[in-house]
């Protein structure tokens, strides 16, 4: 029997599929941790937090894909006793987070516009009629014509938004390696990312987002497998 590849993340990383929240736990235990539940939230303004007098690691949903050495290391940033040892979790944590924090622009301005490839423009068509399709259907075309755009360098991410400059940037290979509709899908997550910027409130994937997903037949996650076309 076959396997069939791991899931990839819209705006993350993702070394395996997803744990739930029993497979974190055991991983944190295995860090040392003594906590009798994780609890998944979508609060991203505390991302991980201790409750319940020390029962409950409230972590947010991004960490379900986080590597062990990270799970370990929350494991130590919450039971450790030496600052040092706690520091040096605090930092691993924050590596994590910086680097697979999926809606926050860390790019650096650019002065230079991106380049668009010959061989995009069809793929580029394609997801401009879906962006005008679900603007039209779903948006009452309130949301703007922002750039699209595909990259190849995007290899450990699906799609991103971006408010600074504002755009949409999908992978190349949801395009030419994944079966049909997979980027249709990572578009219409951005899209609705798009949405909350416009009514002025942070990308995240709390209630109103997952509001849109149910409307748009989004998974309402960061994470969400992706069908490759040599899947069997």
């Amino acid at each position: 029997m076959s396997k069939k590849k791991k899931a990839r993340v819209d705006g993350d990383a993702a070394s395996a599929a997803p744990r739930d929240e029993l497979a974190t736990l055991a991983e944190v235990r295995r860090g040392g941790g003594t906590f009798h539940e994780v609890i998944f939230t979508t609060n991203r303004r505390t991302m991980a937090s201790v409750t319940n007098r020390g029962a409950t690691l409230r972590l947010h949903e991004q960490f379900a894909v986080a590597p062990a050495r990270v799970l370990h290391a929350l494991a130590r940033l919450f039971t450790a006793e030496q600052e040092s040892a706690r520091g040096e979790a605090r930092r691993v944590v924050q590596a994590f987070l910086a680097e697979h924090n999926p809606h926050e622009n860390t790019e650096p301005p650019r002065s230079f516009p991106r380049e668009v490839l010959l061989r995009d423009e069809p793929h580029l068509a394609r997801l401009r009629a879906e962006f005008d399709r679900v603007n039209k259907a779903h948006f009452g075309t309130l949301l703007p014509p922002v750039p699209l755009f595909l990259s190849g360098r995007m290899t450990t991410r699906n799609g991103h938004f971006s408010r600074k400059p504002l755009e949409i940037v999908i992978s190349r290979r949801l395009c030419v390696a994944a079966a049909p509709g997979e980027a249709e899908h990572t578009l219409r997550h951005e899209m609705i990312h798009l949405w909350q910027h416009v009514v002025g409130t942070r990308p995240d994937h709390g209630g109103a987002f997952r509001w849109w997903a149910r409307l748009l037949d989004v998974r309402p996650r960061a994470r969400r497998p992706v069908r490759m076309i040599n899947d069997e």
